[in-house]
């Protein structure tokens, strides 16, 4: 494998129609100058996914997504840029001749290779095992009496580990595998004394760990019966992390997209009862905390998380520990409830299918679950255990993005511990009501209908459309018309302005943060009729002249005003400060 070059890549991306691409994943139909659809990102019914083919970018004012052609099939496909660049210029009959690696990249690329590989020795192993041997009986017989088809079986990849000590070493032998590189994913591991190698897994029913391309990364071993540990996992390698890596991600991602949820579940017997019972946006976390890493990996997928713990003491804490990273990252989650003693798997075999959906369309939000779970073991009687309460509360309420809904759970919350409202609510606000940053507040516009935006964001737009406005920009000075946060954007399109290609805004879009001003800048290249035909020239100046008006109100006049008033009007500094607002009033003037 090699690098592909950039120009190859310009290439791609201006033959590789996105209209023709996105159209055969959904349905489009023209709308103006742009092309609309159903996201297949988020679940919607309204379609919000626009593309505009002129510019060859992509955007949903739904859940903020944005790119150009090779982001989008990125997505569809969950494949890396490259991989998404030759599948493009497969269809177009592009040529990649690709630049060479280096020595490293290709060393670093090589040992990820030879480890997937030796993982993938091993799941063909224990599988032949499970389906073909005679000492595989154990685990036939084991699926046979949990119900497991002969479909989840090959769709799990699942496998038997017998008893013997050296299996797969044999095996890996025969393959003339290396066995460190078996150690290295946690295969298999030295004798402590003496010589040779031993399996790490044995007498168990072995699950396969893929990644999001169905690629396997790991193991997972359950035993046949109550010895402990139940399960065993792959350490972690190279190739598996896992606070980046959830069970059952190879088969969910289509569903998590058709859904737009993702269900979380505990242990691998739950993931596949609920996908033998058609429930298929279904994921579970490897023996680990969910993490950021995670959701980074769910967002490819999915727009919000219903969590499905065990009702037990531990499942409530790892639904709880979720729910804090959940509220920091504004994702939405909610909580299916089982009776104590439940899980998924024996929930389904008492109540099956039909009830399993009365749950999920149950499911309470994750906040109101634990506000409820909380009350129920705390004295709230009393004015401590009422203020426990509300320590307890007020940093996750906070961690709420919508003003609106925030200020309903406070309601509720005092309701529920007999409070003042009021009260409550200046306790929990301490001293600041301001919504998280990033965070749509009350009565804010939705993202089909972006808030009005700010000169400088119009000029952003200009710069995308009129590649020679970056020049402009450069000689006015980047610094003096654009605030800090949006000198970086600036600066972007400036160095893009002078490539062969061009502007790319698909990666523009697609890279952009945070959120809403993603959803701003979308919403002016997508929808830029406003800025076909004119004069970039006399925009430009236009909006210099409102960045400087905005820039001039903002001028603290009134603290000048109050050191004015305390100056005797002899002193130097006294005129000196009359100059300064006389000159602010006429410049003002001027540009009003």
């Amino acid at each position: 494998m090699a690098i592909i070059p950039d120009e190859k890549v310009a290439e791609v991306r201006e033959r590789a129609s996105i209209l023709e691409v996105v159209g055969d994943y959904i349905s489009l139909r023209r709308s103006g100058a742009n092309y609309l659809g159903l996201c297949p990102f988020h679940g919607e019914k309204s379609p919000s996914f626009n593309v505009n083919p002129a510019r060859g970018i992509f955007h949903c004012f739904g859940c903020g997504v944005g790119g150009n052609v090779v982001t989008f099939v990125m997505r569809m496909e969950g494949i890396s840029f490259p991989e998404a660049v030759k599948l493009l210029a497969k269809r177009v009959g592009v040529v990649i001749e690709d630049r060479p690696m280096t020595a490293g990249e290709k060393r670093r690329l090589d040992e990820r290779e030879e480890l997937r590989r030796v993982v993938a020795a091993a799941v063909s192993y224990y599988r032949k095992v499970l389906e073909k041997e005679e000492a595989g009986q154990p685990g036939r017989n084991y699926l046979e009496r949990r119900g497991v088809t002969p479909e989840a079986v090959g769709a799990y990849r699942l496998g038997y580990a017998t008893d013997r000590w050296d299996g797969l070493v044999r095996h890996l032998e025969h393959l003339r595998i290396s066995l460190d590189l078996a150690e290295q994913v946690g295969l298999v591991r030295r004798r402590s004394s003496g010589s040779g190698w031993y399996d790490l897994f044995r007498s168990r029913l072995i699950f396969t760990i893929a990644n999001h391309q169905g690629e396997p990364i790991a193991l997972a071993g359950r035993v046949l019966d109550d010895a402990l540990p139940k399960y065993i996992n792959s350490p972690e390698s190279p190739i598996y992390h896992k606070g980046e890596v959830l069970f059952g991600i190879d088969l969910a991602k289509q569903a998590m997209r058709e859904e737009g949820a993702a269900l979380i579940v505990e242990g691998y017997f739950d993931h596949l009862a609920l996908w033998q019972a058609g429930v298929r946006n279904v994921l579970a976390t490897c023996g680990t905390a969910m993490t950021s890493g995670h959701l980074q990996l769910l967002r490819r997928y999915a727009e919000r998380v219903q969590l499905l713990f065990d009702a037990d003491g531990a499942g409530k804490k790892a639904t709880f520990r979720a729910m804090e990273l959940l509220l920091s990252e504004q994702v939405p989650a909610s909580v299916v409830e089982l009776a104590a003693g439940e899980d998924p798997d024996s929930f389904l075999a008492n109540e099956g299918r039909e009830a399993f959906a009365e749950r999920l369309a149950k499911a309470r939000p994750v906040l109101d679950y634990f506000i409820r779970d909380l009350l129920a073991g705390t004295d709230t009687g009393s004015v401590a255990g009422k203020m426990a309460v509300v320590d307890q509360l007020t940093p996750l309420v906070q961690k709420i993005g919508n003003q609106m809904e925030r200020e309903l759970y406070q309601k509720e919350i005092a309701r529920l511990l007999g409070m003042d409202p009021r009260s409550l609510l200046r306790q929990m606000q301490g001293g600041s009501a301001a919504a998280p940053a990033g965070s749509r507040a009350a009565g804010q516009k939705t993202p089909s209908q972006p808030a009005a935006t700010l000169p400088e964001e119009t000029l952003l737009a200009l710069m995308g459309r009129y590649p020679e406005v970056s020049e402009m920009v450069r000689t006015q000075g980047v610094e003096t018309l654009f605030p800090p946060g949006m000198v970086p954007l600036a600066r972007q399109l400036m160095t893009q302005a002078g490539n062969p290609g061009g502007i790319d805004l698909g990666t523009f879009l697609a890279e952009l943060e945070p959120p809403e001003l993603r959803q701003r800048l979308g919403a002016l290249f997508m929808d830029d009729a406003h800025l076909v035909e004119i004069d970039p020239v006399r925009t430009f100046t236009d909006l210099c002249r409102a960045i400087e008006l905005r820039q001039l109100k903002k001028h603290d006049a009134k603290a000048l005003k109050l050191e004015l008033s305390r100056l005797d009007p002899d002193s130097p500094r006294y005129w000196e400060i009359l100059q300064t607002l006389d000159a602010l009033r006429n410049r003002k003037s001027q540009l009003s």
